[in-house]
């Protein structure tokens, strides 16, 4: 038995194909997509690289130096409530959200523990 393998988008043999670029190789592409790969080829050579900026630099080696702790967790969550309240519509809309998502994990939870109860007493499972 053969396994078809699967055929790929031109959005996908595009995407594969610009990323190979940015790594600095002309890949091979069919002629539909030449135009848009050597244009990506083109706008590379043209762009020069962007160095980081030494402020960005500081707080990534921060972070990657040692993992938020819990001070940095309550200040982030912090400024984010202060940056909400000042508009009182997303709060609104925040609160909703999650009041509905948490409603939706309630009902999710409470599905499964049935269908769990039911499969543990042998019952068939529900037709749809």
């Amino acid at each position: 038995m053969e396994t078809a393998l699967p055929i790929r988008t031109p959005a996908e043999r595009l995407d594969a194909a610009v990323d190979a670029v940015l790594t600095g190789r002309h890949p091979p592409v069919g002629p539909e997509l030449a135009p848009l790969v050597d244009a990506a080829s083109l706008l590379r050579s043209a762009l020069p690289t962007l160095p980081a900026g030494t402020r960005f630099e500081a707080r990534l080696a921060s972070r990657l130096a040692a993992p938020p702790g819990v001070a940095q967790i309550v200040a982030a969550v912090g400024e984010a409530t202060r940056r909400e309240l000042r508009h009182p519509a997303r709060l609104l809309i925040t609160g909703a959200l999650s009041s509905a998502a948490f409603g939706l994990g309630v009902t999710v939870s409470a599905i499964r523990r049935g269908a769990r109860r039911d499969a543990a007493a042998g019952a068939p499972p529900a037709q749809r």
